[in-house]
């Protein structure tokens, strides 16, 4: 057990000690300014008063976050006002079996040190596995909210479901935060994957650590994206909001550094060194949970609709890579190497195909066309690494690695697709399947940007066709489009069988529930997904 961050004690007890006795056992004197190994901890009275619209007052004004659920425990995380001479805060940190405290399986002292943001990430080990726990930060006589945190399944360990959450994308802007309102109200989750687009910053202005930091600071204010990561345990990756718009590795290092600083000071994941993010944990036998770094090694954006010709060709160089070698080998290894039912992979972006034209028509008059020619939407994804994709999909059927999942964000739009190495091609055998999630606030919202002056039912009539038109006529393995709607998506894991659920929410109303707006079902070695009913439909749906 230990922390980042100049932890100065940890108490472990498997049977519980109640606070009295925790307090007492780190040296605490009810009442009394207590000094452990030199460091002073504060009390309240050393904190400002909390600025006007902050998000909570007191010491932790931006709550707390729970990391990747391990088998042992996992990590927390807050951020304390700084003392206002600057200075570093020591904190208690304490999980326990209850939300009342009474009884104590493990914490300690950690320091929140100016040159951290006064943020902390704690290391909790040592736990059981399989069961929730309730974790707070206490500086002086002040406790912070009560979090929550999950414990895996041990390895070898056969359960019988998983229930998460993923999603991604959320602007400040007139729309609400209900999204993550009813995720933290969905019964049974275990935990929520955030795949990108946490924060937008400033593609000119945000530049420093500290520009980076606030940015941070500015969407903790959110109260439903604070009770969000009180309820439950957050996975994250990156996308490009975190750093600036079409991010890649050859962007200005110093730049990139600031801003991956300031991710790992506002989540719940210790650095390991080299800010590496990808990353694998399990739920015992039943499924591999890896999330990937779709920005870091990337090559750059291309900026072209037809890859037939001119600088759309360069798509298809072998040499192109969004992964890097070092995660791609990684990637497949653990792929390869899984003995789990299911082998869940989370991204930034998705992976399936999303041709806007498709030109094959054109292959007799064009025979020297690259693979799969087509005009393709100009963004960011997989189609801009085309060569990439076919080597990863084509060493999971070469490798006959069934039962794959793929889960991505950043489109704003959701999507379903089957997963080939040569879409198209009908007996190419399938890899697996990609879902990627809606935004989870509106960005944009279509029908209000480009559709206002038509009704709503005709608006969405004109959407339904140009989705038909996407699904139908140019992507032969797409099942599902929606262009409009925003939210995020549910998954059912069980030994035989995922079922993935779009759940919409009308993000301009504060009170707004959500729904569930379409679902599919994926059986074990099965070639296809199924679609199945829900009560209230939204999007277009492939053949």
């Amino acid at each position: 057990m230990g922390a980042r961050r100049g932890e100065e004690l940890v108490v472990v007890e498997r049977r519980g000690l109640s606070r009295r006795d925790f307090l007492a056992a780190l040296g605490f004197v009810a009442g009394a300014v207590v000094v452990l190994d030199g460091c002073v901890v504060p009390t309240p009275a050393l904190f400002p008063a909390p600025p006007s619209g902050a998000a909570d007052p007191g010491p932790f004004p931006d709550g707390v976050k729970a990391g990747d659920p391990l088998p042992d425990g996992s990590v927390i995380w807050t951020r304390v006002t700084p003392p206002i001479d600057g200075s570093a805060a020591p904190l208690v940190w304490s999980v326990a079996d209850d939300a009342g405290f009474t009884s104590i399986r493990a914490g300690g002292v950690v320091l929140a040190e100016p040159a951290h943001g006064h943020s902390v990430s704690v290391r909790v080990a040592g736990l059981d596995a399989d069961r929730w726990y309730f974790y707070r930060f206490e500086s002086g006589d002040v406790a912070g909210r009560v979090g929550r945190l999950r414990t895996a399944p041990a390895p070898g360990s056969d359960p019988s479901g998983l229930r998460f959450a993923f999603c991604g994308d959320q602007q400040i802007n007139d729309s609400w935060f209900v999204a993550h309102r009813a995720i933290s109200t969905e019964p049974g989750l275990d935990f929520v994957a955030h795949l990108g687009d946490y924060v937008y910053v400033n593609d000119v202005a945000t530049l420093t650590v500290d520009d980076y930091r606030n940015e941070y600071r500015r969407w903790h204010r959110q109260p439903m994206l604070r009770d969000l990561h009180a309820a439950l345990p957050v996975s994250v990756t990156w996308s490009d909001g975190e750093f600036y718009n079409g991010v890649d590795k050859d962007g200005p290092p110093t730049r990139l550094a600031n801003a991956k600083r300031a991710w790992f000071e506002n989540f719940p994941l210790v650095d390991p060194g080299d800010q590496r993010i990808y990353r694998t944990f399990g739920w015992g036998g039943l499924a591999d949970v890896s999330l990937l770094d779709d920005r870091s090694y990337r090559d750059p954006f291309i900026d072209a609709t037809d890859l037939t010709q001119g600088p759309g060709l360069a798509t298809y160089d072998p040499a192109r890579t969004t992964l890097g070698a070092a995660q791609f080998n990684w990637l497949t290894a653990q792929l390869a190497t899984s003995t789990a039912a299911w082998r869940l992979v989370a991204e930034d972006y998705p992976i399936a195909p999303w041709r806007l034209v498709n030109l094959e028509f054109l292959r007799p008059f064009r025979p020297d066309a690259p693979p799969n020619a087509g005009l393709y939407i100009p963004t960011e994804d997989w189609d801009q690494y085309m060569a990439e994709r076919r080597d990863l999909l084509g060493f999971i059927t070469d490798h006959h690695i069934a039962d794959n999942v793929f889960l991505a964000a950043q489109t704003h739009i959701s999507l379903a697709s089957d997963l080939r190495p040569n879409p198209d091609d009908a007996a190419s055998p399938i890899a697996g399947f990609d879902f990627t999630a809606p935004s989870l606030t509106a960005d944009p919202d279509v029908i209000r940007s480009y559709l206002s002056d038509l009704p709503t039912d005709v608006a969405e009539g004109v959407l339904g066709l140009g989705e038909q038109f996407v699904i139908s006529q140019n992507n032969p393995n797409m099942r599902y489009m929606n262009l409009a709607d925003q939210g995020y998506c549910i998954v059912d894991v069980d030994p035989e069988r995922i079922e993935v659920t779009y759940r919409f929410i009308n993000t301009y109303d504060p009170d707004a529930e959500a729904y569930d707006g379409a679902r599919f079902r994926i059986v074990r070695g099965a070639p296809r997904m199924e679609q199945l009913p829900v009560g209230r439909q939204r999007g277009s749906f492939g053949a």
